[in-house]
């Protein structure tokens, strides 16, 4: 959602306002009251008021004008009027309060061309002003008295602003009193704060006090040849953009109150507020001391200078200004504590948000009116620690726009409601991912392969975090069913529901809770050990050293084209009983033995499906992926399997011969096995299927043992009426075909998924290799992949079609308001905005992402710039509600902008970064928060395109580097 923004404001809450209204909607529902009690730049009410009634306040005038305007803009018919008269309006006043300084703006005009820095220092010494006193006619008392619209002329000129600067101010304020309408007002003393915060000439862009001229002379010219009138008018045109045609929109209260006052004010108690979102200063900086400016525009009542030790203050500010007692430390921690009482007394929630130190030991304090421990001590001991939630984000928090970030941990502590809901951190989950080694290696997952296996530490760190005992955790992609493994183990306690449209995800699963662990290995694998050793007979050889007959462990042959069928074997590798391991050249009776096909009765020799993607040509069948001599062992092992009457060692058996498939075809030289159905044509390699079945054989062993004792109270139940603690429930069909009897709606607390990255990954078309050996079917029609195959007709339409409709039946089946975890990677912004768009208008709220490191992979090593090697976890709040699309009015070349800034302070803060990491770190956070997303997509691809534009890519690294230039231009940032 893209806010109007009027000021650089200290504290601002824009940018985390989707983390603090995911948790207000714990509480409060969809139009429900608000009150935004210190209501500062109003960007809290101005993002929440679609779907609350927002009440807002705040004991600074220009604050409350500034809310009014944001909550209760105008009709576009009102603002186009208004605009045309009051342009006509400017016009004359201008001309007129100018008149009587022409000469002296024309001078200053003169030098600001000339960049004299000199002269215009002598034109503001010359200047009347009521601070230099040489003129004694020109005096707050008789200026008040006369009011010819010149207070910032006769006040600041020469100081916060020009003189030219300060006339267009008090031609802008003469013309806005001319206006009778207040809400019109206040948007124009909106967009006029806006154009003196952009202009003025002070430290950070707020109004503390003027800067030195001669030690800031740069910017001072800068500054100085601002228009202010062009800002105010671009302002405006912003706000007459975002306002709505119809003048029938129901309007928000806006209090210019104290705290004290108005928890007293009767009109406020009449409004039977719900929730009060409390952002109260954090320390003893007065905020009427940063932008006194703004009141005394809006006041326009020629106040009185304040005069200390005989002199003007440094910020010429004015009396009677705003001493807020909430930045004094005698007096805060009692206001606060008096607001807590409120909140209790009359049973309202409280959110109260307090931005604090996130090194304690090594970042300051001392300015600091309350600390964090205390606020949350007073809150649990006037609501009781069953009322009251702490969440918290990291957050770098930025005074101004030219000072450096410090981090903070943004504390959000909620009071009045004891929650029900499931409780989730993710700030302190995100934390303990970074801390992790992500492993998808353990005695069970070391017994099969499956791509993109996600690492089961990882998966654990969810599970526990965002769910709790009993609760059903649900993957509706489930592949090699880690989600589901690790919710039902023991020390989980939970429930584990999984749904995948190929049979192969049921197969594993059922192998390893039901199969596997209810079967006498020792018997089974002495029995199976025989036909192995008959087995080995295929690979035996004539030791080129002592003639003796050796075992062949691997052969490397450049495989012949169709038509000649002439393989040329280059090496065998093999043992002697004498001699040990050798590699020898072959000799007929090797050609003979490697080309024996003496069983091809049990696998049906399958075409498969034709798709240049993953190397499947015309014509290919399973046969030609494997060597003769191996697919007739394979032949021979599939025989013996099916003549077995035993189911469960009949599954075990198939599930031992699964895992070794992907090795067991012709291979390379590094035994790669992303491209299952992929065969070199030089420097092929076959492997001793005897010898990879025997080393799996112990690792299933092993894996037999730690199922034991990691699974014992699991079990697989039939149907959902069947789950208890510990059970797992497997589906095999599409996902988005589950019924709600088969998961009945707001049964699951969590959801963790791995959806199929558009064409990455073939999972179907990669069964193709398992059906003829195991059995296990697929689904090519109900699958959710982009193919290029011919015959399959599996565009991307199809695919985000089926994918919505996925996510459509996980809204009703995830509970309300809880989390749902969806790994995803892809560099294509395009892709990422169609799945954002789908989850949003399936009401799934994005609230964060986190980068899960990983070990190459075979696409990451061929192409690792744009390649999305690991995982991104992203977490997306389930809200039951269509989300309103996001509208951005900033430019691509802002967003681009705000990218390369991004970039370049992770790349200062961490060092060289890979592609992943600036994409997960932060930027493709901010680019969905501010919904920037689709309008950058326009113009590139991903955001590789930018990052070769501003940054150096080191190939040996494979990671991007900043460059020298950068680096001193990141105070600039």
């Amino acid at each position: 959602m893209e806010l109007i923004k009027i000021l650089n404001y200290q504290g601002n809450k824009a940018a985390l306002m989707p983390f603090i209204s995911t948790n207000l909607r714990k509480y409060v529902s969809p139009g429900a009251k608000i009150c935004d009690i210190f209501a500062g730049s109003g960007s809290v009410g101005a993002y929440l008021k679609d779907d609350y009634s927002v009440i807002a306040n705040d004991a600074e005038l220009y604050s409350s004008i500034i809310s009014s305007s944001l909550l209760n803009i105008p009709s576009t018919n009102s603002l186009l009027k208004t605009k045309k008269i009051f342009f006509r309006g400017y016009k004359t006043n201008f001309k007129a309060l100018l008149s009587p300084h022409e000469i002296s703006v024309a001078k200053e005009r003169n030098f600001l061309l000339l960049n004299s820095t000199t002269g215009l220092i002598s034109l503001y010494k010359n200047f009347p002003t009521i601070w230099n006193g040489i003129d004694a006619r020109v005096n707050y008392k008789l200026l008040a008295e006369n009011n010819k619209y010149n207070l910032f002329l006769y006040y600041y000129s020469g100081t916060y602003f020009g003189i030219e600067q300060s006339i267009q101010i008090d031609s802008i304020i003469k013309t806005i009193h001319e206006i009778d309408d207040i809400e019109i007002q206040n948007v124009l003393f909106s967009c006029l704060f806006y154009a003196m915060s952009e202009t003025v000439f002070s430290k950070d862009g707020h109004m503390a006090q003027p800067l030195n001229i001669t030690k800031n002379s740069s910017r001072h010219l800068k500054q100085r040849k601002k228009d202010i009138f062009e800002y105010f008018k671009n302002k405006l045109d912003e706000f007459i953009e975002k306002s709505t045609k119809s003048s029938d929109i129901q309007k928000s209260t806006v209090f210019n109150e104290d705290m004290s006052i108005l928890l007293k004010d009767e009109k406020f108690n009449q409004q039977h507020v719900d929730l009060i979102y409390a952002d109260p200063p954090y320390t003893d900086m007065q905020y009427s001391r940063y932008y006194h400016l703004l009141n005394v525009a809006a006041k326009y009542n020629y106040p009185k200078p304040t005069i200390s030790r005989g002199k003007f203050t440094k910020g010429l500010y004015t009396e009677g200004r705003n001493q807020s007692d909430l930045s004094k430390k005698s007096k805060a921690k009692k206001r606060l504590e008096e607001l807590f009482n409120y909140c209790h007394e009359k049973g309202i929630v409280l959110a109260l948000s307090y931005a604090y130190p996130k090194d304690e030991a090594n970042q300051k304090t001392d300015r600091y009116t309350i600390s964090i421990e205390e606020l949350v001590e007073m809150a649990k001991k006037i609501f009781g620690n069953k009322r009251v939630q702490i969440e918290y984000k990291d957050y770098q928090h930025a005074n101004n726009r030219n000072s450096s970030t410090k981090e903070v941990l943004e504390y959000l502590i909620l009071c009045g409601q004891e929650v029900h809901k499931s409780q989730y951190n993710l700030i302190k989950l995100k934390k303990e991912i970074k801390s992790l080694t992500p492993t998808s290696r353990n005695p069970v997952y070391n017994t099969h392969l499956y791509w993109s296996q996600k690492s089961f530490n990882v998966i654990d760190s969810l599970i526990t975090h965002l769910s709790s005992k009993n609760d059903i955790v649900f993957d509706p992609f489930m592949g090699s069913g880690v989600t589901v493994l690790e919710a039902v183990k023991n020390n989980m306690n939970r429930i584990g529901i999984g749904c995948d449209v190929n049979e192969m995800s049921n197969f594993i699963a059922s192998s390893i809770l039901k199969n596997i662990p209810s079967t006498n290995l020792d018997i089974l694998f002495n029995k199976f050990e025989c036909k192995l050793d008959d087995l080995l007979q295929y690979y035996k050889t004539e030791c080129d050293n002592c003639k003796n007959i050796g075992i062949i462990s691997k052969v490397v042959f450049d495989k012949p084209d169709r038509n000649t069928n002439n393989f040329e074997i280059k090496a065998i590798s093999y043992t002697c009983p004498k001699c040990g391991k050798r590699v020898k050249d072959p000799n007929v009776d090797d050609y003979s033995r490697f080309m024996t096909v003496k069983n091809n009765r049990s696998v049906k020799n399958i075409h498969l499906i034709q798709n240049s993607k993953i190397a499947v040509g015309v014509d290919d069948k399973i046969s030609d992926i494997f060597t003769p001599r191996n697919f007739s062992i394979l032949n021979d092992i599939v025989e013996y399997i099916q003549n077995i009457d035993d189911t469960n060692d009949k599954n075990v058996l198939n599930y031992l011969l699964m895992s070794v498939l992907h090795l067991a075809k012709i291979t390379d030289t590094h035994s790669n096995s992303q491209w299952p159905l992929w065969i070199p044509k030089s420097n092929c390699v076959e492997k001793n299927i005897v010898d990879l079945l025997h080393r799996r054989m112990k690792n299933l062993a092993k894996a037999q043992n730690y199922i034991k004792q990691q699974y014992s109270n699991s079990a697989l139940a039939h149907n959902f009426s069947e789950l208890k603690e510990n059970n797992a429930l497997v589906l095999t069909k599409g996902s988005q075909y589950i019924t709600n009897r088969e998961i009945p709606d707001d049964s699951v607390s969590l959801i963790i998924t791995d959806p199929p990255y558009m064409d990455q990954v073939l999972y179907s078309e990669y069964m193709q290799l398992y059906k003829p050996f195991i059995g296990v079917n697929f689904n090519l029609q109900d699958e959710i992949i982009v193919s290029s195959a011919p015959e399959r007709d599996k565009g991307k339409d199809e695919y985000f079609s089926l994918l919505y409709q996925v996510f459509e039946m996980c809204k009703m089946k995830l509970k309300e308001n809880n989390i749902m975890c969806l790994f995803f990677h892809d560099s294509n912004l395009e892709v990422w905005v169609k799945l954002i768009q789908i989850l949003e208008q399936n009401g799934f709220k994005f609230i964060s992402q986190e980068h899960i490191k990983k070990s190459k992979t075979v696409k990451n090593i061929l192409s690792p710039k744009k390649s999305l090697n690991g995982d991104a976890v992203l977490f997306f709040e389930n809200t039951r509600h269509k989300l309103p699309q996001s509208i951005t009015s900033i430019s691509v070349n802002d967003i681009e902008d705000s990218v390369v800034k991004e970039a370049k302070k992770l790349l200062e803060k961490y060092g060289d970064l890979s592609t992943p990491e600036l994409y997960d770190m932060g930027i493709m956070e901010m680019l969905i928060e501010n919904g920037w997303l689709e309008q950058l997509s326009k113009k590139y691809k991903s955001l590789v395109e930018i990052f070769e534009k501003y940054f150096i890519w080191k190939k040996a690294s494979a990671k991007w580097h900043l460059q020298v230039k950068d680096v001193n231009l990141l105070s600039e940032i």
